[in-house]
């Protein structure tokens, strides 16, 4: 049994102080994006201040330098550079920091040793200076093909598509991503495409066959392209086996008897019809692309690694106030006490089909149904081990996760984490696999399906001793239904943990068929402490509800809440104290002090309780919850008149 290990770090910045006299607090939240440019910066951008580095060293050579104007066969000072963060990676030792000057980094840098509790091994920016590590390689030699599309010869990782190692080719001009060749067209973004429907039905086993009278009429047909589709809860992907007009057939990469109902197609060549758009044949190796404005991009690249840093079996490693452009940072079970801080990581994983999780990662006892973890255990900042910290980070655009937790005791706080899991897997912003771990402070927004999840076939029954607190979560469920901002299933125990002060808001539901929840425990959940969240603003779909608790095989506590809608409340569920809308559904006698939004509660804009509101003093006292009321008695509801206003997620500027 791993044991979680409590760790400090203030003696880092003091020591470092005193033996660099360096500024660290980088820009993670630049005005520009990265470029193809290898040519390091010589000007100094204004940055939003972050937290101070951190790092003790150890010896008179204590710090390395590394500039893209430097030689591996140099020493390494400020003078004589390293060209790579590899090159430092290779000799750092315990205490010692990599200091990297400003520049695009193209490599995955793998520390050949760990750091120590008192001494990490520091990677960071030199005196605030715009790093990037990517993980792109620019695209050249482009000519014309027809009309505007023109194409070029050159090696991507995938041909086609695959589900290890890379997960599937990426393209970007100018620093942003381009669609994949596509039917219907993107149209919106990822979380907000342009998609098909009618008529896909259950043809056996893993077979589809759909119907649809707008189907394209390619030259050659459909076999061969990937389908995506999506119904209820479940998303799949699969290969067209045979097509007519209106008409085709496709093996899927799981059985599902209800078909789909929403899809797209992609894969295909023919089907590159828009500006902006790319297709790769991978047999021939060109990569084909209808240019943005029917003029070459500035700056074209493709994706070639997946990881900026790997720290599998590594510990104490310091990674601080960088830029992360299409890649992602891995440990593993045996990493302890990795500290990410103060980081920009955009596009960081990248796949485009859905295969059921592999049964090594699957935990026992869960069901089969594992193609809804596809993706859950290998997308994001992967943090796997105990001990490991993301803070002060930003994390834009993921496939999956945007970052996940497996081990114990991991600390995710005062980040924001947007536009994750637009391939809609059980995937999350935040996906949570082990115990005490504390994610607090986040500002999470725009995700395919949940904004954190824990689901049993990776994590098992044990959800003990988490802590879910201020975080402000919105615009979740893009895709999917039948969901939650916080999605706990199935028969996990969430005994000695909380889920308190969080902000769960302004969300619409992806369809109309079914809903979307706030904070739901699936299918037997149970031992959940539930207080003092705010939740409002879901709204469409079919049967939404604010909460859904409530197990026969323990019990639940859900106290001073303000749920500005309906809820659904089992047998075991203490409920006191809690503003909640109709038409609920509470089977519980263990209830006390509530108010439902029919008696008017009278609620300021901010949810707060304006003078002479009926939920001011009329609570009951609850021991632990309740203990610094305002009053005669504490007030009903998530706020206390006549106390500041609790605030939740990220004090980041971005």
């Amino acid at each position: 049994m791993q044991v979680r290990i409590n760790r400090t770090y203030a003696l880092w910045g003091f020591l470092l102080a005193i033996q660099l006299s360096l500024g660290f607090c980088a820009n993670i939240y630049p005005s520009s994006t990265p470029t193809s440019t290898d040519t390091p910066s010589t000007t100094n951008q204004t940055r939003a201040p972050s937290s101070t580095l951190t790092a003790e060293i150890s010896s008179p050579n204590g710090q390395y330098f590394v500039a893209l104007s430097g030689s591996d066969d140099n020493p390494g000072t400020r003078d004589r550079p390293f060209r790579t963060i590899q090159k430092c990676a290779d000799i750092a030792k315990p205490g010692q920091a990599c200091l990297i000057r400003a520049g695009i980094y193209r490599e995955t840098v793998r520390p050949a040793v760990s750091g120590t509790q008192a001494a990490p091994i520091t990677f960071a920016p030199y005196n605030n200076e715009d790093v990037t590590i990517s993980g792109t390689d620019p695209v050249l030699g482009w000519s014309p093909f027809r009309d505007s599309i023109f194409r070029t010869k050159v090696a991507l990782p995938v041909n086609g598509y695959s589900d290890t190692g890379f997960f599937a080719n990426q393209l970007f001009a100018n620093g942003e991503m381009m669609p994949e060749a596509r039917w219907p067209n993107l149209g919106g973004d990822l979380l907000r495409p342009t998609l098909a429907s009618c008529c896909t039905t259950d043809g056996g086993g893993t077979k589809i066959d759909l119907e649809n009278k707008d189907l394209p009429d390619l030259p050659g047909g459909l076999v061969g392209a990937t389908i995506w589709t999506n119904e209820w809860y479940v998303t799949r992907t699969g290969t067209v086996t045979s097509s007519s007009p209106g008409r085709l057939s496709a093996e899927m990469s799981a059985p599902w008897e209800r078909g789909g109902f929403w899809f797209y197609l992609a894969g295909k060549l023919n089907l590159l019809d828009s500006e902006g758009e790319w297709y790769y044949d991978g047999n021939e190796q060109f990569l084909y692309f209808w240019l943005p404005g029917g003029t070459l991009p500035e700056s074209i690249e493709a994706k070639q690694r997946n990881f900026a840093f790997d720290l599998s079996d590594r510990s104490h490693i310091v990674v601080q106030n960088l830029k992360l452009f299409g890649n992602t940072i891995t440990t593993s079970d045996a990493s302890q006490g990795i500290v990410i801080d103060g980081i920009r990581a955009k596009y960081i994983s990248h796949h485009m089909t859905l295969p059921p999780l592999p049964k090594s990662e699957q935990a026992p006892n869960s069901d089969d149904n594992l193609v809804l973890a596809s993706h859950a255990h290998d997308t994001g900042i992967q943090l796997r081990g105990s001990g490991h910290t993301l803070k002060n980070s930003i994390l834009e655009w993921s496939s999956g996760n945007g970052v996940l937790l497996e081990g114990i005791g991991h600390t995710v706080t005062n980040n924001v984490i947007a536009n994750s899991n637009y391939l809609v897997s059980f995937a999350a912003p935040v996906r949570v696999n082990g115990t005490q771990h504390k994610i607090t402070h986040n500002t999470i927004e725009r995700a395919g399906r949940d904004a954190i999840a824990i689901d049993w076939h990776t994590a098992g029954f044990e959800g003990r001793n988490l802590e879910i607190a201020y975080n402000d979560i919105s615009s979740y469920g893009m895709l999917s239904t039948d969901l939650g901002a916080l999605y706990i299933c199935c028969y996990i125990n969430l005994e000695g943990g909380s889920i308190h002060h969080n902000s769960i808001r302004d969300t619409q539901a992806f369809s109309q068929f079914w809903g979307t929840r706030g904070i739901y425990l699936d299918i037997e959940s149970y031992n959940s402490t539930i207080h003092h969240n705010a939740v409002w603003n879901i709204t469409g779909g079919k049967d939404s509800y604010y909460v859904v608790a409530g197990s026969p095989r323990g019990s639940d506590r859900v106290f001073n809440n303000t749920f500005l809608g309906p809820i659904i409340i089992g047998e075991s569920v203490q409920l006191r104290n809690n503003i909640y809308g109709e038409p609920s559904i509470i089977n519980t006698k263990q209830q006390s002090n509530n108010l439902n939004l029919g008696k008017d509660p009278r609620l300021n804009a901010d949810l707060t309780l304006p003078p002479g509101s009926p939920a001011i003093d009329k609570g009951i006292s609850i021991s632990g919850f309740t203990d610094d009321f305002v009053g005669k008695a504490p007030d009903i509801g998530a706020y206390e008149s006549g106390e500041p206003r609790w605030q939740a997620g990220a004090n980041l500027q971005r």
